[in-house]
């Protein structure tokens, strides 16, 4: 047996200082792209939003409308920790994200807006009642959260094929 170690043969010592920079450089810009969230993430918060809409038609149906209240509370910290456990899985929403997703990021919470705000009133301006009216607003704030998140995945992927 021979005493000698066996070294690879390109160690870092043999990469000049500029091409480690340029490759430190890149790693980091690299590190700062977002990530496609997990694919649970999009179908559960749609069933989320429908189910606080269902929550929220039949609270108003039967005049318990404090219920809203804890509703919205239960879904505020559901929807926070299920956030966090995917940014924390993934690394979805790195550091210095706001360049590159940012605006996309707003705009898809604009769209859920919208989307649940139109249908609770195109439900009431037909005439359903508060339960119905609550669960169709809740299945369009889903249906379009899910929608964005998968805009926002697209466009994840897009921005890291493009480094």
């Amino acid at each position: 047996m021979s005493d000698s170690v066996s070294t690879p043969a390109s160690t870092p010592a043999d990469l000049p200082a500029a091409e480690a920079l340029r490759l430190a450089d890149r790693a980091r810009a690299a590190a700062r792209l977002p990530v496609p969230t997990p694919r649970w993430y999009g179908p559960a918060f749609a069933a989320g939003f429908t189910a606080l809409g269902a929550g929220c038609g039949w609270a108003v149906d039967t005049q318990r409308t404090w219920v809203i209240g804890v509703l919205c509370g239960i879904w505020s910290i559901c929807s926070a920790a299920a956030a966090q456990h995917a940014m924390r899985g993934s690394g979805i929403m790195p550091r210095g994200i706001d360049a590159h997703i940012g605006g996309a990021v707003l705009l898809a919470v604009l769209l859920v807006t919208v989307a649940g705000l139109a249908v609770v009133a195109l439900a009431v301006w037909a005439g359903a009642g508060p339960q119905w009216v609550g669960v169709a607003g809740g299945v369009a704030a889903g249906a379009a959260f899910w929608a964005a998140t998968e805009r926002l995945n697209d466009r994840a992927r897009h921005l890291r094929e493009a480094r």
